[in-house]
């Protein structure tokens, strides 16, 4: 039995316009456009990487702000092994995300 392709491998036949025209047709708003995200793992400069996993999104705080919620145990050790980390950090801060990568 072969094994099934990648649905990056699948993706990456198709141009980032002709991805966004599929999903405005099933209905998702903007086309998947998330405005102002940068990768910046594993270069800030490597255009040909491309990433398709599910999302672990995590917003970020400033330490300052006592009404947020606190979590039991670190982010990093509640991601799901093979998923990508998505990190909304507060503005002027994101410099402080470092890249990180979930085995």
């Amino acid at each position: 039995m072969s094994k099934a392709p990648s649905p990056s491998s699948l993706l990456a036949q198709f141009s980032t316009c002709e991805i966004s025209d599929a999903l405005i047709k099933l209905s998702v708003p903007h086309g998947g456009l998330i405005p102002d995200i940068h990768m910046i793992s594993p270069t800030t400069s490597n255009s040909d990487v491309r990433l398709c996993s599910p999302a672990y999104t995590v917003q970020m705080v400033l330490a300052s702000n006592k009404e947020a919620p606190t979590l039991s145990e670190h982010f990093v050790d509640t991601a799901v092994a093979g998923s990508v980390v998505v990190i909304d950090a507060p503005p002027g801060l994101s410099g402080l995300c470092l890249p990180i990568n979930i085995r």
